[in-house]
């Protein structure tokens, strides 16, 4: 079988709703479970990471950087279902301790992020 490309370019504003289907969905799926409930706002910040993190090792086309934080999204999700990171997932789950909630296992009350904070979304940085 081959691949096929999408045909549907995604920008901010589907990124965003995507984001904000699939915290619902999860938090459907996993109500009343403590520790696994996601807030929109830390998998905001999640991909906001993934997307600075691909900015920074310079990539500028619209659809890399949303694919680099859909990843990273996708990276804290299991780790927040599952209790512990994946083990094929890039390191960079280790910068999301501090974002989890309070009852997760994995919770870090210490700072893991040591970067400047950075919002896709809402305004254009030149890094």
């Amino acid at each position: 079988m081959k691949m096929v490309k999408s045909l549907v370019k995604v920008n901010k504003d589907i990124a965003y709703k995507l984001i904000t289907r699939r915290v619902e969905n999860h938090n459907n799926r996993f109500a009343g479970v403590p520790g696994k409930k996601a807030d929109l706002e830390q998998c905001l910040e999640v991909f906001n990471r993934g997307v600075f993190r691909a900015k920074n090792y310079g990539e500028n086309d619209e659809n890399i950087l949303i694919r680099a934080g859909w990843l990273r999204l996708k990276d804290y999700m299991w780790l927040l279902r599952n209790g512990y990171p994946k083990r094929a997932s890039d390191i960079m789950a280790v910068e999301d301790f501090d974002i989890l909630p309070k009852g997760h296992r994995m919770f870090s009350k210490h700072q893991t992020y040591h970067f400047e904070p950075y919002n896709f979304f809402e305004k254009e940085l030149d890094i």
